[in-house]
């Protein structure tokens, strides 16, 4: 019985995956088209930080459904009714140091590094960093780091019901316990991938939120839609659902936010 189960539920895996012959996003631009295609086919589509539901209108694209997560847009009005493509791991701390990125003026090194730098393109576009979040928070959190918690925060009343937080002076952000595992698993990955730096704080702190903060249904199905679409898995992400495959019974979730 345990092996048709687990036959049945690869099934279910491969069938995600097949329905995501596609080739992989050329650049960012591309990127975001296919991230709105793969939110759409899971199974409760949400917004990173927040937990906002996720709905496609017929026009194209995709927008937050603000009611549904109590969040209460705290300045910006047009960013905070609207969802952006936002880098876990942010553009600047995996290409501040490229060449592409440090040989021109300054507020220049981004558009550079687009037209210039194939290896930039790679990791920008890549799927397993991309998540939907509402553009207010994309921008509060701007370039900083994650922390488990901020004593101070600039913005203690948070967005409503999204309780996440910032420090702008020492540029970091506590994030919400639902985005926990999800960040933790996409920081893991590019440290693996592509090199990315981890200081040893933060390489704890991640192995932590990864090991407490399970992947749901959704990010195992994301997982794997990606893979089809640019070759590769997430392995952190991987592991253990496919542990769940196996032991369905032995993964414990925390309950998220």
């Amino acid at each position: 019985m345990k092996k048709l189960i687990t036959a049945l539920m690869s099934c279910v895996l491969i069938s995600y995956v097949q329905a995501y012959a596609e080739e992989r996003p050329a650049d960012f631009r591309e990127a975001k088209k296919q991230m709105v295609k793969i939110f759409r086919k899971l199974n409760k589509p949400e917004t990173l930080y927040c937990g906002c539901r996720i709905t496609f209108p017929k026009s194209g694209g995709y927008k937050p459904d603000l009611e549904s997560c109590g969040y209460q847009i705290a300045n910006d009005y047009e960013r905070g009714r609207r969802i952006e493509a936002e880098h876990i791991v942010p553009v600047w701390e995996f290409a501040h140091k490229m060449n592409c990125w440090t040989k021109v003026e300054k507020g220049q090194g981004r558009n550079n590094c687009e037209e210039t730098d194939e290896r930039f393109k790679l990791i920008e576009s890549d799927l397993h960093n991309l998540y939907p979040a509402i553009g207010e928070v994309n921008k509060d959190r701007s370039s900083y780091s994650f922390v488990e918690k901020i004593r101070n925060p600039d913005n203690p009343d948070g967005y409503g019901s999204c309780r996440m937080f910032f420090n702008r002076s020492s540029y970091q952000a506590q994030p919400t316990e639902r985005s926990k595992g999800i960040i933790a698993r996409a920081y893991l990955y590019m440290n693996k991938r592509y090199n990315l730096p981890l200081d040893s704080e933060h390489m704890r702190l991640y192995r932590s939120w990864n090991h407490t903060y399970k992947p749901t249904d959704d990010e195992c199905k994301r997982n794997y839609m990606i893979k089809k679409i640019q070759g590769n898995d997430n392995p952190f992400v991987t592991e253990q659902c496919e542990l769940r495959i196996r032991h369905p019974h032995s993964v414990t979730r925390k309950v998220s936010e």
